[in-house]
């Protein structure tokens, strides 16, 4: 998507500079440049060579141009998911996810106006916690959850709180990770209640909880193979809203107010 050779402002840095020799993994080419490889905990690996770039933003009739911005120009990647972006200090930015299942879909980061919505979607927003220690995590209250018409009116006392997430109902909102996580007393609430609701063959593998033959996928499922989806929610000691449930959303993040908004995209066909 971006191809070095056609900007006159892009230069690759070399591997004794004092950015290259901050990064947790960083190496020198047969050239002497920066390499570098970045790992997530899902086990997705980028691998590149660290650069100078101009980045320009259009603000109205002009443009803002910011010269020397350092980044990686990821030139290998195994097993990618996409990954959230952490940008303090802006006032508003979203991210808008496309389904997994769609050939060749791209998803999109928005800053400033662009990130806000149009005035055809019904636009919902929460609040975000405050501070705390979660460090570069965005993190929600989970106040309930609903199946159908029917809420659980969940008690969070059995639930286990972590050094991160010091609030029983506090849970990461995070596009970097496939599946949501709840914690294991309130996640067989769940199981149970979607099992009850849905008329569909069951399929029992080992490694799985809960999954249907033929169900079409949608916001809530993913496939495990041909013709059996699962429900894309696991039981796990760290709550977290993963990007399943956020695919074909646009997701805004206004960390001036504090807000996270949702809303579908035009594209969209979550239920």
């Amino acid at each position: 998507m971006f191809d070095p050779l056609q900007s006159s402002t892009y230069k690759n840095q070399r591997c004794s500079t004092s950015f290259c020799t901050i990064l947790p993994q960083y190496g020198c080419t047969s050239n002497q440049l920066c390499w570098f490889r970045y790992s997530y905990v899902d086990k997705s690996i980028v691998e590149g060579i660290l650069a100078f770039e101009m980045l320009l933003f259009e603000d109205g009739a002009s443009n803002v141009k910011l010269p020397g911005i350092v980044f990686g120009s990821v030139h290998s990647e195994g097993n990618p998911n996409p990954a959230l972006l952490k940008v303090p200090g802006l006032v508003a930015s979203a991210v808008v996810l496309s389904r997994f299942n769609e050939n060749n879909s791209l998803g999109q980061l928005r800053f400033g106006e662009d990130a806000e919505f149009s005035g055809k979607v019904e636009v919902q927003e929460t609040p975000m916690v405050p501070g705390g220690s979660q460090g570069t995590y965005y993190v929600l209250n989970l106040i309930d959850i609903s199946v159908g018409d029917n809420r659980f009116n969940i008690q969070f006392g059995g639930s286990k709180m972590t050094a991160l997430l010091r609030d029983a109902r506090s849970i990461i909102i995070d596009s970097g990770t496939m599946l949501t996580f709840l914690a294991k007393d309130v996640y067989g609430q769940v199981v149970n209640a979607v099992a009850n609701v849905i008329n569909h063959e069951r399929f029992y593998p080992l490694e799985k909880d809960l999954l249907y033959w033929k169900l079409p996928p949608s916001n809530i499922f993913v496939m495990f193979r041909s013709g059996i989806a699962c429900l894309a929610i696991e039981g796990g000691e760290m709550p977290m809203f993963g990007n399943a449930a956020q695919q074909n959303m646009h997701v805004k993040y206004d960390l001036g107010h504090g807000l996270l908004s949702f809303a579908p995209t035009e594209s969209s066909d979550a239920a």
